[in-house]
């Protein structure tokens, strides 16, 4: 199988609410360079109560980050607090879990398991662009007969022949199992597909193949 390149980053999706304290980690996905709409800093250290903890295996702390909170809108006259974080993190050596800390507790940590491949159980029973019964137009990828496995998600990309761009057509899969819609890539004769599993400071490409649509 073909190895994803070298990830510098992890993209942390989390929630908080201010006035509560309570939140979670929703998603930690592997990422080769920042996302566009985290180029910036992050909020001022000691300008908000909300950390990222970066920490090692042993539970000990190599760095922390003060992400932007976007807050939600409210109800008027009331004070918006439900926040969305989307924040990358270095990937720097012995990085083993990410804290959500709110006013100096831990509100929840992701901490990676151990993944398993699943390379030959892919290939065992993955279909590549079979159309499904009743809808030609819809063709199906991967397989749904692949284990669920805690903090892993999976991701599908396609690159027709008209186009030199790959497109991310579905990411946060707990399962390698999508649908490809062929009205999506007007003229285009095939297309190049990637599955990837993602467990949140690594990826690695599970298969690409070429399908045909026509």
């Amino acid at each position: 199988m073909v190895e994803a390149p070298t990830n510098a980053y992890a993209h942390v999706i989390a929630n908080i609410d201010v006035s509560s304290g309570q939140g979670g980690i929703d998603y930690v996905l592997p990422s080769q360079k920042r996302t566009g709409s985290d180029r910036l800093a992050g909020a001022a250290p000691g300008t908000t109560q909300v950390r990222l903890v970066l920490k090692d295996a042993a539970g000990k702390e190599i760095a922390g980050v003060h992400p932007e909170l976007r807050f939600e809108a409210c109800d008027d006259g009331e004070k918006p607090h439900r926040a969305l974080i989307q924040q990358d993190v270095e990937l720097s050596g012995g990085l083993a879990q990410v804290d959500l800390e709110f006013d100096g507790k831990t509100v929840d940590t992701f901490r990676p398991e151990q993944v398993r491949r699943i390379d030959e159980q892919f290939r065992e029973t993955a279909s590549w662009g079979l159309p499904l019964p009743g809808d030609p137009d819809k063709l199906a990828l991967g397989t749904g007969k692949v284990t669920k496995q805690a903090g892993v998600s999976y991701m599908v990309q396609a690159k027709p022949d008209n186009s030199d761009q790959w497109q991310t057509l579905s990411i946060g899969k707990s399962t390698p199992e999508f649908v490809v819609d062929k009205n999506q890539f007007p003229g285009a004769f095939s297309l190049d597909v990637r599955i990837t599993q993602n467990a949140g400071f690594e990826s690695r490409t599970v298969d690409e193949r070429t399908i045909k649509l026509e």
